[in-house]
């Protein structure tokens, strides 16, 4: 299937918009504003890291309100790089996570994601699928 190629302004604009939903999604998280991070969510998602993967807006909901309750950290999500491909996106990128007491702490970890997401008919961007997990060191042997 072949798509259209976007227009240098619209392609800018849609990065944009990838780049705020994750601003948008950092400041919900931190702040415990479910709703405000589930604004870019649709019917279902994927979670490729958990055991039972699909879940519905309902299910995402409750997991991210046990995430942010049970959790005593804060984010940072870096969006390191997005394509634009049609109507999908693909986002890569880096979520810095620190202790909520003290985010200045030496104790801090990071992981990379990637999200798919998908052009609505209005313009806007939902996320589909995703999966996160810790940065890795290697070296080749000799």
């Amino acid at each position: 299937m072949e798509h259209a190629k976007p227009s240098p302004q619209t392609e800018s604009d849609d990065v944009a918009k990838l780049r705020h939903m994750a601003s948008e999604f950092t400041e919900g998280f931190n702040t415990g504003d479910v709703d405000r991070i589930m604004r870019f969510y649709g019917n279902t998602y994927v979670d490729i890291n958990l055991r039972s993967p699909v879940q519905s807006w309902q299910e995402r909901r409750q997991y991210y309100a046990q995430v942010i309750r049970d959790g005593g950290f804060r984010i940072q999500v870096h969006p390191d790089e997005i394509l634009v491909r049609g109507d999908l996106a693909f986002v890569r990128g880096t979520i810095d996570i620190a202790a909520a007491a003290t985010p200045s702490d030496s104790k801090h970890r990071q992981l990379r994601y990637l999200e798919i997401a998908s052009r609505q008919p209005d313009g806007s961007w939902q996320v589909l699928w995703g999966m996160d997990g810790p940065i890795q060191e290697y070296s080749p042997s000799p």
